[in-house]
């Protein structure tokens, strides 16, 4: 039986290494938030901000219903997560999109008078919709740039 050098051995070991970190590299690839998904959380929370500023809260259930599925969905064909929490990315949103939310219903009920009842909640949707989805592709790129810059887990 031939003997292994120590060469060999670390050639080994090596190429180990490099092929559990290229297995967890396409791991977190694959735990990245898809464009669409980003896309359906910002229009489900537009729709809500729209009917609460419509007095249409008896909806609510429904949206919240199809906000669940697409997490489940989600989570259910993505297959893993990401051990590591944006913490900052989710302490951003706390702090912008929770004022937000309530201030853009204030806001629509409050012009609806002078934009139209259809005109101030479809606005404030939108205007929600849309920061929404800026903070979904801030997110995004925060975890391109987590593994490109070869940060692990």
């Amino acid at each position: 039986m031939p003997e292994i050098s120590e060469q060999d051995a670390d050639d080994d070991a090596r190429e180990a290494l490099d092929s559990i970190q290229a297995m967890g590299k396409a791991a977190l690839w694959r735990a990245i938030p898809p464009r669409w998904f980003g896309a359906s959380m910002a229009l489900l929370a537009g729709a809500l901000v729209a009917l609460s500023a419509a007095d249409h809260r008896e909806y609510h259930v429904y949206v919240i219903l199809l906000m669940s599925a697409v997490l489940v969905y989600r989570s259910q064909k993505t297959g893993v997560s990401v051990r590591q929490f944006p913490t900052r990315v989710a302490g951003i949103a706390v702090i912008v999109l929770t004022p937000l939310f309530f201030g853009l219903i204030v806001a629509a009920q409050m012009v609806s008078g002078a934009i139209g009842t259809v005109g101030a909640p479809l606005a404030a949707g939108i205007v929600l919709a849309i920061a929404v989805y800026s903070l979904s592709i801030f997110e995004r790129r925060w975890h391109i740039a987590r593994i490109g810059s070869g940060n692990g887990e």
